[in-house]
């Protein structure tokens, strides 16, 4: 028999400093180091964005999900010089007017107090 359990704990515990000597060293380890074979990063071994990579995966996961892969395809597969002339703006407009129309991006607490 498998079950979830929730865990929670209080803003102060959250940011209370790590106590447990091996998570500390766990915390000061390199991602690749701790599971070298699960995240190559954000990027594949292709080239290709790792939607699935920790870093990015909550952005892919938010409302403005499609609107941030969009960015990133276009970033990723335009050359730097024309990033500069302003390739890729519109998409990477599109996805910060979607963050700003969901609010996706803050805590709850901001948007508690906007209420």
């Amino acid at each position: 028999m498998s079950f979830h359990q929730i865990l929670k704990i209080s803003p102060t515990e959250f940011w209370n400093d790590i106590k447990n000597e091996y998570i500390q060293k766990l915390s000061n380890t390199p991602p690749d180091e701790v599971y070298p074979s699960n995240n190559p990063g954000p990027t594949l071994p292709n080239g290709n964005v790792n939607f699935e990579c920790h870093c990015v995966s909550h952005l892919v996961a938010s409302p403005c999900g499609y609107h941030f892969r969009e960015a990133i395809n276009c970033q990723k597969s335009t050359n730097e010089e024309d990033i500069e002339k302003g390739a890729c703006g519109q998409q990477l407009l599109s996805f910060m007017e979607c963050a700003n129309r969901t609010q996706c991006f803050k805590l709850s607490e901001e948007k508690d107090e906007k209420k």
